[in-house]
């Protein structure tokens, strides 16, 4: 009787399994169906780097002092719009930059997401778009690149991080998960997650404390995800966003310490993705030059505050001179 118990058991078991792989070739069979765009915005400008072209959004007089926004995960230049809009008009040349894989930016065939492949990718843009004197702005998963580029590039004025998701710094040795690099298994679960356009606005209130804004920008996140190969690109890029250490410089608490650009610190308060209790860690590592704590606001304040958090960046970053 036991025997034939567990039989039984397994065969369900044997069952579930093959269902869920079978609702998981469906998803990932639609976004195959879905993702048929090439285009990309009028608005989008694409530069040239050695690892792929890099699609930015530029706003503001030519002759402006350089600032350039740098998204989270899922993040491109469209999300930054009213950002952007407030800058230029405050005289900033603005370069929001879609970094691979969101957005417009040339997928990488090779999966070169680490923060140095990053970072090379903003220095180039910077270079190529005269950007000697530049203030960088990064958020959440961005943060890390945008801390790569300060640490190896001379060209940057001010650092500002906005609730970065950094992750502890000098992480212990270990292997990366072989799940992760299997795309076989993480296109299909990436299709019925983070492309997945039923789920676009789930995710993201996910991450706010004022889940009522998420409404306005749902579109706009999503807007990209059309693009041919979206699915294949972000599974590619998943091993980046869950490396605990990637040998980036960034995540060595002796180099953060060398940094040589003042460090301005954005974060929500009520952040329950990357908590304040990081922000307040990473400050006891590295003195920042300012740390604007915004209260009830959750992981992505340009959208849910805004009108505080132009405040906060405008004093963080000063006069476009």
């Amino acid at each position: 009787m036991i025997v034939g118990l567990v039989r039984l058991v397994l065969k369900i078991i044997g069952w579930l399994l093959a269902l869920l792989v079978a609702a998981l070739m469906v998803f990932r069979m639609v976004a195959w169906a879905r993702e048929t765009e090439d285009g990309r915005p009028a608005q989008s400008t694409l530069v040239a780097t050695p690892l792929g072209q890099v699609a930015v959004q530029l706003s503001g007089p030519e002759g402006g002092r350089r600032i350039v926004l740098i998204g989270g995960t899922a993040g491109w230049s469209g999300f930054w719009r009213n950002v952007a809009a407030h800058l230029a008009a405050r005289g900033w040349r603005v370069v929001a930059v879609d970094l691979p894989p969101f957005g417009y930016s040339e997928h990488d065939a090779q999966g070169r997401y680490d923060r140095a492949s990053q970072a090379a990718r903003l220095e180039a843009v910077r270079a190529a778009l005269g950007g000697e004197g530049a203030v960088v702005v990064g958020h959440s998963f961005g943060a890390g690149a945008a801390l790569e580029l300060a640490l190896r590039s001379h060209g940057l004025s001010r650092l500002v991080l906005v609730d970065p998701a950094l992750g502890p710094l000098d992480p212990p040795a270990q292997g990366g998960s072989w799940a992760l690099r299997q795309s076989w298994i993480m296109q299909p679960v990436t299709s019925a997650s983070m492309t997945n356009p039923l789920l676009t606005g789930r995710l993201l209130r996910s991450m706010l404390a004022r889940t009522e804004t998420a409404d306005a920008w749902v579109e706009t996140i999503g807007q990209p995800m059309r693009r041919r190969g979206t699915t294949a690109a972000y599974a590619a890029w998943l091993p980046a966003l869950f490396a605990s250490d990637d040998g980036g410089l960034s995540f060595r608490s002796a180099e953060v310490r060398r940094l040589r650009v003042p460090l301005h610190l954005i974060w929500g308060e009520a952040d329950t993705v990357t908590p304040i209790a990081q922000g307040e860690a990473l400050a006891r590592v590295v003195r920042p030059a300012s740390f604007a704590r915004l209260p009830g606001t959750g992981h992505i304040p340009h959208i849910e505050d805004e009108a505080r958090f132009l405040a906060a960046l405008d004093a963080a970053i000063g006069e476009p001179r």
